[in-house]
């Protein structure tokens, strides 16, 4: 049976706290499409073919690779029905945004994989084996509502795993000789972090409007937050799964959601 669809009745009470206009999302990102363009040619050659990286990092950073891959061309999907269906101008205009955002993080996820020299037919099947972000971002894709894709996927999944996560994740593929991947990942932050913003902005704007509206974004949030403890079944990427939770939290509690009762 189809979950309660949530409307915003007053939309003005949802404002895009970048205050982005077309003119200035362009500007925008030319700007970071010049600054990521830049940092990527000072690479050295050897860290642009994935020279300077053991063959065993390779074989273990496929999986990675992939759970940066396929939550992006996701995303394009799942962005562009919100923006089909979106049921007021200002929500939709956020959400094409996003997507060209997501459309160029795809083509730097494409770009990692081509370098690496990993054949296409292996890309998929890392991704869908247990313990990646496979089911939930499948589930969202599933879903037609804008409000509730923006709730789960921007509100929940990328405020939990950024921009916390890719500094981690960049991090960690700079220490092991991977300088595409961290450059990769520090030029998606600047992106998350507005795709979060107004989730947020989304979520309070509802719950001001509504009050009872909690209840089915605490439903939604559970939901979400059990597909991806899948990540974590068994003990495996404890350290990740706290941070991922806590990152979440911080956003989500003080608006009046509860944690979510989760069993590993």
């Amino acid at each position: 049976m189809a979950g309660k669809r949530l409307i915003l009745r007053d939309p003005a009470r949802f404002k895009d706290p970048a205050s982005l206009t077309w003119e200035r999302y362009v500007a925008l990102q030319a700007k970071e499409r010049e600054r990521y363009h830049a940092e990527r040619a000072a690479l050295p050659a050897d860290a642009l073919a994935f020279r300077s990286v053991s063959p065993r990092y390779l074989e273990r950073a496929v999986e990675q690779f992939a759970n940066n891959y396929f939550p992006e061309e996701a995303a394009t999907r799942y962005i562009a029905t919100a923006a089909a269906h979106a049921p007021f101008e200002a929500l939709k205009t956020s959400c094409l945004f996003q997507l060209a955002d997501e459309q160029r993080h795809l083509e730097m996820d494409r770009d990692v994989f081509e370098r690496a020299g990993i054949p296409e037919r292996d890309w998929l099947p890392a991704w869908e084996q247990p313990g990646t972000t496979c089911r939930f971002f499948r589930h969202v894709l599933e879903l037609e509502d804008s409000i509730e894709i923006i709730v789960k996927a921007n509100f929940v999944a990328e405020g939990a795993a950024g921009p916390g996560t890719f500094t981690v994740l960049a991090d960690g593929a700079e220490a092991r000789g991977d300088l595409l991947s961290a450059v990769n990942h520090r030029a998606r932050i600047r992106d998350e972090t507005r795709h979060i913003s107004y989730g947020r902005a989304l979520v309070k704007a509802l719950i001001e409007d509504d009050p009872s509206n909690l209840d089915v974004i605490q439903r939604w949030q559970d939901e979400s937050l059990q597909l991806f403890a899948e990540v974590a079944r068994g003990g495996a990427r404890r350290a990740w799964w706290d941070g991922f939770l806590d990152s979440y939290y911080r956003i989500a509690l003080p608006l009046g959601l509860r944690s979510t009762p989760l069993s590993l």
